[in-house]
This record gives C-alpha cells, structure tokens and sequence, in this order.
C-alpha cells in the first residue's frame, strides 16, 4: 500500500499501526488453533474482535472530522460507524453464548449480525456515482450485469451447489443454498458497482478496499454460518476483524489521500477488465464442463449465452459512443481550426530553444510575413533592440512547465517598422498533445501609440510643445530630491510683459502665434539637459539642474536679449520683453516652497516695469502679503458701500455750458480719508477685483444721472476685463433697465487698445452698440491710433488726450489734426485737461466743441453736481 506523492504514509497513523497488529496476530492464533486445537478458552478468540472494530470505529471517526473531506465522504463514513458498533454487540453476545448463556444467545447474535450486516450494506447502495452520461450509465449496470452473472454461476457451483451433494434436497438445504448465493451476490455486487463506476470525492485506493471489505464480510459470513465441517474455531473470529481491517485501510487511506489534496488521479481508459476477467471465468467453466462433463452444463451454457448478449449489447454501445465522441472531436477540430484561422490573434507554438514549430494564418497581418517563413525560425531576432531582455523571460518560463506569463514587446514587421504586440505565453512543454510553448500575441500597436499620445497631452502643453505644469512641478519635485546638499537647483519663472496688449489689439491667433515664437526662442536659450515649461497664458517656467547664480544671469540675459531681437510673427514684426523671477534651491529644499518664492521674484521684477530678472530674496514674502491685504481690503470696500462716485463736467465751447459728466471713482476710506483711483485701481486689475468694481461704478453712476435734468449724459470707464467677459452688453442693460436712463444718455469710454481687440471684445462692443449706447476712445492718440481704426470701430466720440492739448506739450499740429479726423468721419471730439483760459479758446477754434479739465471744475462729488446743475438751469 504506496501512498499519494506529498501525503504521509499509510501507517503513519498509531491506530492503524494496532488495528494491523492485533488483525495479523488473530490470524496467527487462529489458524494455529486449526492445527494444535485450542490454546485458550474459547471467549478470549472474540476479544481481538472487539478491539480492531473499536480501532477501526476511531479511524472512520478521523475520515467524518476531516476538513478536507468532502460531506459526501463523511456521512458515508459515519454510517459505517454506526454499523460497526452492532458488531461489537454481536461479540459481546457471542462471548456470553461461550459462557454458557442461555441457548437464545445466538439466534439472537445471528440477528443482529444480518441487521449489522444491512446497516454496512446501505451506505454502499446510497454511494452516488461518477457517471453522468446516460450511456455511461447504462454501461456501467451492463458490466455490473456481467460480473453478478459470472459470480452466480462460480458462487452456485463451487459453495451452493455443495448443500445438494448426494442429491438430498431439503428445506434447510434450500436455505443455505440461498443464503450463500444471495451473500455472495450482494458482496460481489456491491464491490463491483464501487470498483466499476467510482465515486466523486471518494479517493480511488479507498474504494477498493470498501469493496474488498464488502466481499470478506458477506461471502465470509454466508460461509461461516453455513460451513458443514467442525472447526475448532468459529470461522466468523477470523472474516469479521479482516472485514472490520479492510475497511480500517480504506478510512486510513481516504484521510491520506484528502491530505494529499484529492484521491491520486491515473489515466482514463474507455474500458475495464473486470467484466472481461468475469466472461473468461465462465469460458473456463464451459471448458472445465466440456472436458468433466458436470451437472451444471445447462446452468454454465445459459450463463454463457447471457453473457454473450450482455457484451454484444455492451459493444454496441460502445460503438455508439465512439462515433459520438468522434464526432465531437471533429466539430471541435473543425471549430478550432476556424477559430485559430480566422482569429485576428497570433498563435504560435514554439520548442524550448525558441524554435517556431507552428504559426497561425494571423501572421500574415500582424507582421507581414506568411505562416510557413515562420515556422523553423527563431523570433529573436526580429525583436527591437530595447526589447531582447523578454528572451531571458522566455527561457526563464520554459524551464517552469505549467507557468503562463504576459510580455509586451516590439517585432519587425515585413515593410520594417516595428509592432507592439502583447502576448500571453504558456508553458504546455509537459502536455504531450502540444510539447511547446503556446503564444498568443495581438497588436496593440495603435493602443499603444494612443496611450503615448495621451500621456504626452498630460504631461506638456499642447500649442507650444513644453513641459505643462504638472510635468515641471515633477521635474523640481525630482531635481531636489535627486541633488546632494551642495548640489544648485535654479527655478525661474517667467512673465511676458503687456501680452494682454497683443490678444486685445491683434487676437488671440496672433497671441498664440507669439507664444509658440516665445517657446522656441526659450528653447534654443537653455542646455538640452534644462527644462522650459509653459505654466499657463503668458507665464513660463525653467528649471536648471546643476546651474545656479552668474550662470544663470547669463542664460537669462541670453533669453531676454533674443527675445527683444524683431521677429516676424504671424505678419507682424514683434518683439517681447519678459520677466524672470529667480530662486536657487540644494538638494532637500521644498519644491514647493521654491516655485512659490520664484513666483515672488517674478512679481517682484515684474512691478519694477523694465523687463529683466530678479533674484529672490528673504522679506519679499511682505510684499505679496500687502498685495493680498490690499485686495482684501478693497473687496471689503466694495461690499461695504464705501466707494463713491464723482463727476467731472463736460461743456461746451466756447461758453462752458455743462452738457454731461465723466463718472470717476473714489475710495471713502475709514482711516486714510478720501482716497483717489491711483491707490486701488492697479491692485483692482492684479486682483480681477476690476470688473466687480467697474459693474458697481457703472450701476451708481447711471441711477446718479437718472436724475439730472434734459438730456444730459454720463460717461464710464470700461476696462478691458469687462469687455472681454461675455454677457457684458446685459450688465449694462440691466444698470440702465434698473435706474431708468436711457442708453443714448450713457457713453462708454474705452481706450485704442480695448477698441482693436477681437473675439469678445468686438461682440461685446457690438452689443452696446446695438443697445443704443454711445461709445468713445478715451486717451487718445496715445495707443494705436489710426485711421483704420476708426472705420473698423465706430464710435460717436473721440477724446483727446492732455497731452496733445496746445499749452500741456503738445502742438496745434496734432490738435488740428484729430479735429479734423473727427470732422471727417463724423465723430464728436473732446478735449481733456484743459486748465487755461487760453487752452479753451485755443481749442474751440480747432474745433472742438467739447472739453473738460479744472478750468471748467474738477471731480465733485454728486449732490454738489446736481447743485451745479440747478444753477445753470436757474441762470438760462
């Protein structure tokens, strides 16, 4: 008895080992007594009995425990048990019956036997059966069939038949007879439907042995009742411990094969020799008939002829299921065939040594190359370079038969460019039906290059083709992490000065066409191991790894000079003047604490107006501290109503009546007093504050000159914030639906380089237009005027900056030259900043039959305008 590969071995189990013990010492003592007589009394020859049933109760009792027992196997084992326990009775009561007992002992011990023997029968009869098929089925009873034949026949002849010996029959003859045949059937039958069909989850060693103890402990008793010689030893001391060991070593081994992870599994084969062993049995019998001449002839020739049909009928069945099974192997090759010739996949099989034995039609699309070129190659060498080390893998994975593993890697395709392929590789060198390794490969070349091009997207910025700001914030992440203590790390940001300017006046096509300008020459400034990033808009950002203080001022000043140098860009000559903000790190140093202390820096130089580069330095955190109080403060302001509105007058020349007014905001602070739009308005822009304020001017100016008389007008500052914010044109519809003011009475200034902007600007423009709000370019001439200028954007108004007025620097000639503009496209003009007597009537004679300025009266506030008004009113 071998045990399982990995299990413990049989008699590794105590009680098995004294199960074993006492059963070869009662043989012993048995058959010593046959031939010396009686060695003891005769109740002792009962006691081995009791001890190997209890043994093998507490071995059936391990097998119900068992963890790794299937339930099946359990209750079967627990019924077995029980059973035995009957047997014990049947010693005891045996004992007492050699003791003198009463004469009822032993018909009783006799009952109770055939009941012990019933309750060891039914867990046989209820094992379920592996055969699932019909047909299986069918031939598993057909074989059972041929056996229970066969075994009647050498049952009947060599032990029933005996009972008639000398041709007496008589009823207790009959009995016996029955007897035997029917205990013998039984245990032949019940071995054989366990050993013929098997069982799940019952481990295969220990069905033979459950069959063994069924024959011993049935056919045994059969003859142990009815044995017609006088032994010296009740037979029955000797068949039932060997049935009760027999079925100790099927317990015994159904626990060693659990722990072995499942019965040992052998070959399948389509037959079984058991039946054919039965049938070769009653043809000796037909030859021992033929040569002896029995009385059985008639009895063996009809079992013969039976046993003829039974495998006849069994043959034909087996044929039948033969052509079944062939059947489906051919739909299944057939299937597989197509599958594997259709399949967009490429399988290979491939030898040890990496040789093709086999490739798929497939190859011809994903690498170009026919199937046959294949087979007999080594793939190796139409693998990428970067990509040899998956050979190493590969022979790692054959010398692991059963092991699957997942590679990606690149193959030359027939017209030379290389494909992704991923392939699943398995290990089937041990299966004999295949005896190589098994590839499945499928392009993944398209995934692969969509995944780089979404990972590039992620990581860098898509109009210029640098690092974005996540991929920068990595590399400084990296670069302080990666340095020594001693090691610079220089970080510069960068901000294009007055690019606002560009996207307003030239759009946003020429603005990006500048950024990419911007990138380029950036680029060409740095070392190839440097990194420039464009953070966003107009800010960028350099990242020097190893490089610090005067060699980086040289970089730097090399950047700002090219991009200074004039650059045709989208039609336009350009040039760009930039801010750089500098902080030098060490390795160890935060990145963040350095991109913001750099972005300090470049605030820093950028409020300095001339371009160039500023070094950080400790205490400039103060001063983005008091922007961010000042924006604090304002928005407090604003939501506290402590901004106001004041009126400069426009009149007319040259008798200064007041025709209307240019709203202009104040700051009524609690502690500074009075404070004027120099303080607040450029920390309004910083801050995006502006166009909350401009909405909040706008709405108190129009309710304000709701309430002037006739048809006096109100102008309002537009930043060029507020026109680029879409729905602008329903902000001032709303301001003047809310106070009453008619649109013509409202007049928007906005300055040249606001009024040639494109995008929203324009829309925005238009949509005031369309309201039937009056427009005017403030300042002007300072920014780009031209006549294109005002043909492109119409306006009723133009306001002539003070210093073009004769006597504040400037010159008649252009005084007259604006005048006359305005003459010709039909615009009104204003003269700002008019402080003299003779400045007034020196302007009404160019033409200007607007002005306004401290000659006429300075910004007042509205209740004293409104004075002023009723005034003139009263006068006229």
């Amino acid at each position: 008895m071998s045990s399982a590969p990995g299990s413990p071995p049989i008699f590794a189990d105590r009680a098995f080992q004294a199960a074993t013990a006492l059963s070869v010492v009662n043989l012993i003592a048995f058959f010593a007594q046959e031939v010396a007589g009686p060695l003891w009394p005769a109740p002792v020859n009962w006691l081995p009995m009791i001890a190997i049933i209890g043994l093998t109760q507490l071995l059936c009792r391990r097998v119900q425990t068992d963890p790794a027992a299937a339930p099946v196997v359990q209750r079967y084992w627990r019924k077995i048990e029980i059973g035995t326990w009957l047997f014990t009775g049947v010693a005891v009561l045996r004992i007492t019956a050699e003791l003198g007992a009463a004469v009822w002992v032993v018909p009783v011990s006799v009952a109770l036997h055939i009941v012990g023997g019933v309750m060891l029968t039914a867990p046989l009869i209820g094992l379920p059966v592996s055969a699932r098929s019909r047909a299986r089925k069918i031939g598993v009873w057909l074989d059972l069939g041929t056996l229970s034949a066969a075994a009647g026949l050498l049952i009947w002849h060599f032990a029933a038949s005996q009972q008639f010996a000398g041709g007496t029959v008589t009823p207790a003859r009959v009995l016996a007879a029955v007897v035997i045949m029917g205990a013998g059937l039984n245990g032949v039958y019940l071995a054989a439907r366990v050993v013929l069909s098997g069982v799940d989850s019952f481990a295969r060693r220990g069905l033979n042995w459950i069959g063994a103890s069924a024959v011993i402990g049935g056919l045994g008793s059969a003859i142990a009742f009815l044995d017609p010689r006088e032994s010296v030893v009740n037979l029955l001391v000797l068949v039932l411990p060997l049935a009760a060991w027999t079925a100790a070593v099927g317990a015994r081994v159904q626990v060693v094969d659990s722990a072995a992870g499942g019965r040992p599994r052998r070959a399948r084969r389509g037959y079984n020799l058991m039946p054919y062993v039965a049938i070769a049995a009653v043809d000796a019998m037909v030859v021992y008939h033929d040569v002896r001449g029995t009385g059985d002839g008639m009895l063996i020739d009809g079992v013969a002829v039976t046993l003829t049909v039974i495998v006849v009928v069994r043959q034909l069945i087996a044929f039948r299921q033969n052509d079944a099974l062939l059947a489906r192997i051919g739909v299944q090759e057939e299937r597989f065939r197509r599958l594997v010739q259709n399949s967009t996949d490429l399988v290979t099989i491939a030898a040890p040594d990496g040789t093709v034995t086999y490739a798929s039609p497939a190859a011809q699309n994903v690498l170009g190359v026919h199937p046959d070129d294949l087979v007999g190659t080594d793939l190796t060498p139409l693998m990428h370079p970067e990509d040899v080390t998956v050979r190493r893998q590969f022979e790692a994975l054959v010398a692991e038969p059963g092991r699957t593993a997942t590679f990606q890697f690149r193959l030359r395709h027939a017209d030379g460019t290389y494909r992704w392929l991923e392939t699943i590789v398995a290990n089937l060198t041990h299966e004999p039906a295949v005896a190589g390794v098994v590839s499945n490969a499928r392009d993944i070349t398209e995934t692969r290059s969509v995944q780089e091009r979404l990972s590039y997207e992620a990581s860098h910025d898509m109009l210029t083709g640098l690092a974005n700001r996540t991929l920068f914030g990595d590399r400084v992440a990296a670069a302080v992490a990666g340095a020594g203590p001693e090691q610079p790390v220089s970080i510069v940001l960068v901000d294009l000065d007055d690019f606002k300017i560009v996207n307003d006046t030239l759009g946003h096509a020429t603005g990006d066409a500048l950024l990419v300008h911007v990138a380029g020459r950036m680029q060409a400034g740095v070392r190839p191991a440097d990194t420039v990033a464009r953070l966003g808009g107009d800010e960028f950002a350099i990242l020097f790894d190893g490089l610090a203080g005067a060699d980086v001022d040289q970089v730097l000043t090399r950047i700002a000079a090219g991009l200074l140098e004039p650059a045709v860009v989208d039609g336009e000559p350009m040039t760009v003047r930039a801010s750089f903000g500098v902080v030098d790190g060490h390795g160890g140093d935060d990145a963040g604490d350095l991109l913001r202390r750099a972005d300090i820096a470049m605030y820093a130089a950028k409020e300095r107006g001339d371009g160039g580069y500023e070094r950080y330095r400790a205490g400039m955190e103060a001063r983005g501290a008091e922007l961010n109080r000042r924006a604090t403060a304002l928005r407090t302001a604003i939501l506290a109503d402590q901004m106001v509105v004041y009126f400069q007058p426009v009149v007319t020349l040259p008798d200064g009546r007041i025709t209307g007014a240019e709203a202009l905001v104040r700051w009524q602070h609690p502690d500074e007093g009075l404070v004027g739009p120099g303080a607040f308005i450029e920390t309004a822009e910083r801050s995006g504050l502006i166009v909350t304020l401009g909405t909040w001017v706008l709405r108190a100016a129009t309710r304000e000159a709701a309430t002037w008389p006739g048809e006096l007008t109100v102008s309002v500052n537009v930043s060029a914030r507020q026109l680029r914010d879409a729905g602008f044109p329903d902000v001032v519809a709303a301001a003047l639906r809310d106070s009453g003011l008619p649109p013509h009475r409202l007049t928007v200034e906005i300055t040249e380089s606001v009024a040639v902007g494109g995008g929203a600007t324009a829309e925005n423009l238009q949509g005031l237009r369309d309201l039937g709000v009056r427009l005017s370019l403030d300042d002007f001439g300072t920014g780009a005027s031209t006549l294109s200028l005002l043909a492109t954007c119409p306006v009723h108004q133009i306001k002539l900056d003070r210093s073009f007025v004769p006597g504040s620097g400037g010159s008649d000639a252009i005084a007259d030259a604006v005048a006359q503009m305005a003459r010709a496209f039909a615009v009104q003009a204003v003269a700002e900043g008019i402080e003299t007597a003779e400045q007034a009537t020196r302007m009404a004679a160019l033409g200007y039959d607007r002005a306004q300025g401290f000659h006429f009266a300075r910004p007042m506030s509205g209740p004293d305008l409104s004075a002023r008004l009723r005034s003139q009113v009263a006068v006229a």
